[in-house]
């Protein structure tokens, strides 16, 4: 029996070394994430990079208010007034394409109908751009003598004349409408125009007389410093019938700027 019992003492005691033995081993483990470990380090530091967006700077001369006020127009009377846009930004990067459009509150049978040769007619619009070119490229005031006059809207007609008196557009013989039947357009330096509806719900490409390629597809628009003169004519053609009478639109006309595309800087 004696023995036996240093045979257990042994064991016991055996085990116990065992498992020390075992616990220092785990703790010396190269995965142990708890040990410290130091390393020599170098920095290096790019600071002060920086990035900011332009801001685009379209304005109109007049500018916040209207560029015509008619009242107790008849068939047949219209009238002529002239628009400056400018591009007031400070380098290429605020070079912009822009859109016309136009809305009205109150509305009425005046803005919301297209002028035509019948008795329920709208009133009619016209917009031209005045260049000392016939390619449009170089900007002048419509009141200069030898002004090149483009409608720009309606789009698509691309009619032009060059004004020889003195005063250009702005002393141009303008009128009378026509009373030719199936006829509703004014003359401009003899030439004869036809205007179109007074809303403008989808803006209007207007192009420009610099090379502008825009995010908006178009390639001519304004450049900075630059500016585009612009004149208009409301008329109300003769045909325009009774249903007519008694009414009035305010509107208002929106000149929106749209970037330049973007390039790789």
């Amino acid at each position: 029996m004696g023995s036996t019992l240093v045979f257990r003492s042994a064991s016991r005691g055996r085990f116990v070394f065992l498992l020390v033995l075992s616990l220092i081993l785990a703790g010396g483990s190269s995965t142990d994430q708890s040990r410290t470990l130091a390393y020599f380090i170098s920095t290096a530091v790019n600071p002060g990079n920086t990035l900011s967006t332009v801001t685009l700077n379209i304005s109109t001369t007049p500018s916040g208010s209207s560029f015509f006020s008619l009242s107790n127009m008849v068939p047949g009377d219209y009238s002529l007034n002239t628009v400056t846009i400018a591009n007031g930004g400070a380098d290429a990067n605020g070079n912009f394409t822009y859109t016309l459009s136009s809305a009205a509150a109150p509305t009425s049978l005046l803005d919301s109908t297209v002028p035509s040769a019948t008795a329920t007619s709208g009133g009619a619009f016209l917009l031209f751009r005045c260049t000392s070119d016939a390619a449009g490229t170089l900007p002048l005031a419509c009141n200069t003598t030898n002004v090149y006059v483009t409608q720009v809207y309606p789009t698509g007609v691309g009619t032009q004349v060059k004004i020889l008196t003195a005063g250009g557009l702005v002393n141009a013989v303008v009128g009378p409408v026509s009373v030719a039947g199936g006829n509703f357009s004014v003359t401009a330096g003899g030439t004869a125009f036809t205007g179109g509806k007074l809303a403008i719900a989808a803006p209007i490409n207007m192009g420009g007389p610099d090379a502008v390629s825009g995010a908006d597809g178009q390639v001519k628009g304004l450049t900075f410093g630059h500016s585009d003169y612009l004149a208009s004519i409301v008329y109300l053609p003769t045909q325009m019938g009774n249903t007519l009478a008694g009414l009035s639109s305010t509107l208002s006309f929106t000149w929106s700027a749209e970037q330049r595309v973007g390039i790789a800087r």
